[in-house]
């Protein structure tokens, strides 16, 4: 009656070291894992690092007016240079056949607009969601 309790007993301890030997190495690999990714995670936010101390440096307005001055030919503005809005000229006419100019319909210039497209014949225009037309 001890032999098949023995076996039963020594299966088990089997299974449960196998089990724990299969977690441990589970748990090895995800510690790895976890270790190549802290080491990417720090080697980030380094570079991260670098870049904003290049970024401030690259950004400096002295060292940017500095090029400024030394690659491009600008100039200040002067006031001569800034106009209104009046003086700048109005859109041409447009020419009748006869050469003469076209009278304006209105002092204010027409707003854009939708136009819809004329339907076919035989044929209804149906507004889908969304307003699209459907066919």
């Amino acid at each position: 009656m001890r032999w098949p309790i023995t076996i039963v007993v020594l299966l088990l301890v089997l299974a449960v070291s196998l089990g724990l030997y299969r977690l441990e190495s589970e748990v090895q690999l995800l510690e790895r894992r976890l270790a190549g990714a802290t080491t990417q995670l720090e080697e980030n936010r380094r570079n991260s690092r670098i870049l904003a101390a290049e970024w401030s440096f690259l950004s400096q307005p002295s060292r940017l007016q500095a090029l400024a001055q030394r690659h491009l030919d600008l100039h200040a503005v002067t006031p001569a240079q800034i106009g209104q809005l009046a003086g700048l000229p109005r859109k041409a006419d447009r020419r009748l056949e006869g050469g003469e100019a076209a009278a304006p319909k209105s002092e204010q210039p027409p707003l854009p607009g939708w136009k819809p497209a004329k339907p076919r014949r035989d044929e209804r225009i149906v507004l889908a969601e969304g307003g699209r037309l459907r066919q």
